[in-house]
């Protein structure tokens, strides 16, 4: 659990700062919040308040008491000591302007300087503002300091009414990157590739054959490795029942194995890490119908050959610093399948786990044994698939050897 000090300036989208601090409480985070006079008019301290139980500053000006603790003289470096993030959402024009140039005559201002904690700052503004040369040099600027991120705003529409950037980023977005603020940069330097969810493959016009994955899993390790540092995430999706954060991740949709393992093939090797977690279909069929084939009453036979294995073809044309990352779907008790798997496709680490209505496919949670060529084994206990991800991803990053 880390301490959020929640800046909020005068935009419209401050209108969103309750679902803001709602959404860092769900994840086990207090939140204090700076309110700067312009944003007084948009949502009131009352409110924030109640959300934020009472932990809502608005005047730099306190004169009372010794300046340790928020309320008195020296509250801005109070305030500053003790954020874990400072997190500026909205950031107005005016507030970008003030912080790039080192200005201080309010609360918001006089931490941002008093502050070496990470510093998030999510712009909000119209998309004709946000692109005037003056704002993207303030933000340039500001992007020099090493403990300042800038998440960048959405595309969408604007109070104006007009779409076009300058859209607060998306709570989702937000919270990743508080999250990315707080964890260890263990795959910082590092390019990952991911595959995800259930490949389809075509047998007419209107029918496939595929399997019940969701592409949860996969999203969760995206994520985690997101908030783990990584310079780069790019998903190879198949067929997915999961939302994807805008702007975040390059995605690259493949439909089929074919399809899947030809655009692996074209990008491989611009990546560290490569994690199979899409559930490719082991078998395709050998005819594929253009047309819809009519019902009759008479049997029918259908022919499936094998489909690409893209995690085999991975282990025969890796690079010497790449990861293999593999998935191991399996009835309960089959370690010694996985476990073979593992050597067989020349993979370096495999997430085993067993089929049942808690865990793999379709469930929100999973559990893991970790398995490695270098003989490791390490179980992950039952939990949503978001914390399983991170902490299949830390455990690999800590104890992968360095050169192999």
């Amino acid at each position: 659990m880390a301490h959020i000090l929640l800046g909020v300036s005068g935009s419209i989208a401050a209108y969103k700062v309750p679902f803001i601090i709602r959404a860092l409480q769900k994840a086990h985070h207090t939140v204090s919040v700076v309110l700067t006079r312009a944003a007084q008019e948009f949502v009131t301290p009352l409110t924030l308040q109640t959300l934020a139980r009472g932990k809502v500053i608005t005047d730099l000006w306190g004169t009372d008491g010794r300046g340790d603790q928020p309320g008195e003289w020296t509250q801005h470096i109070a305030l500053a000591k003790q954020a874990d993030v400072f997190l500026i959402a909205p950031a107005t024009a005016h507030t970008i302007a003030k912080l790039a140039q080192g200005l201080c005559d309010d609360l918001l201002s006089a931490i941002f300087l008093a502050t070496r904690k990470p510093v998030l700052i999510a712009p909000a503004m119209e998309g004709h503002m946000y692109r005037h040369p003056t704002v993207q040099q303030n933000l340039q600027r500001l992007r020099r300091l090493p403990w300042v991120t800038i998440i960048e705003p959405g595309y969408g529409f604007l109070a104006s009414g007009e779409r076009d950037v300058g859209r607060l980023a998306s709570l989702k977005r937000i919270l990743l990157a508080v999250e990315r603020a707080l964890n260890p940069p263990l795959l910082k330097g590092k390019k990952v590739l991911i595959t995800l969810g259930a490949t389809r493959e075509p047998w007419d016009a209107v029918r496939f054959l595929s399997n019940r994955s969701t592409g949860r899993m996969g999203l969760a390790l995206a994520e985690a490795a997101y908030t783990l540092g990584a310079d780069k995430v790019h998903l190879l999706a198949a067929h997915t029942e999961v939302a994807f954060p805008k702007g975040l991740f390059e995605i690259t949709y493949a439909l089929t194995a074919k399809e899947m393992l030809e655009s692996f093939q074209s990008i491989y090797q611009q990546y560290d890490w490569l994690i199979f977690a899409a559930a490719v279909s082991d078998y395709t069929f050998s005819e594929t119908l253009r047309a819809k084939y009519k019902k009759s009453s008479e049997p029918l036979t259908l022919t499936l050959i094998p489909a690409p294995d893209i995690l085999a073809w991975a282990g025969q044309h890796r690079l010497p610093h790449q990861r293999l990352i593999g998935f191991a779907l399996e009835a309960v008790g089959e370690e010694a399948v996985a476990y073979e798997k593992l050597h067989r496709k020349g993979a370096d680490w495999l997430a085993f786990n067993e089929i049942s209505p808690s865990t793999g496919m379709e469930s929100p949670t999973n559990a893991l044994t970790l398995l490695s060529r270098w003989g490791h084994r390490q179980v992950i206990p039952l939990a949503p698939k978001p914390h399983v991800a991170k902490e299949m991803l830390k455990f690999i990053a800590y104890e992968t050897p360095a050169t192999s």
